[in-house]
């Protein structure tokens, strides 16, 4: 291990008064020109991409929506066609067709809610 101290000296920026001075009324200066945002401002910044996305997600949930009711409208008139049937009925037509129906199902045609 070495004992001696590194010089940074050279790197200390108030070395050069001077310069160091001008530096600091340089960033003054460029900050003092830089806009500011108000709320307004940025709101109307971001309205745009916001009301892209929630166009998007209303699309999205939409379409699920719609892919959803197709499905339940179908079980509906699947409960409604084993409603009619009697159960021995619907079992053999299953056992028959080598249908496997869901939990669901089997349990409505049993006669359990």
């Amino acid at each position: 291990m070495n004992d001696d101290r590194f010089d940074f000296s050279a790197l200390d920026p108030a070395r050069d008064a001077g310069r160091w001075e001008q530096r600091i009324r340089q960033v003054v200066a460029h900050a003092a020109q830089a806009p500011r945002w108000t709320v307004s401002a940025q709101l109307s910044r971001w309205a745009r991409p916001a009301l892209g996305l929630a166009a998007a997600a209303a699309l999205f949930s939409g379409l699920g929506l719609v892919l959803i009711a197709a499905r339940l409208d179908q079980g509906s008139l699947e409960q409604e066609s084993t409603a009619q049937e009697s159960p021995s009925a619907v079992l053999s037509r299953w056992a028959a067709t080598d249908e496997a129906p869901s939990t669901r199902r089997l349990l409505t045609v049993l006669g359990e809610p």
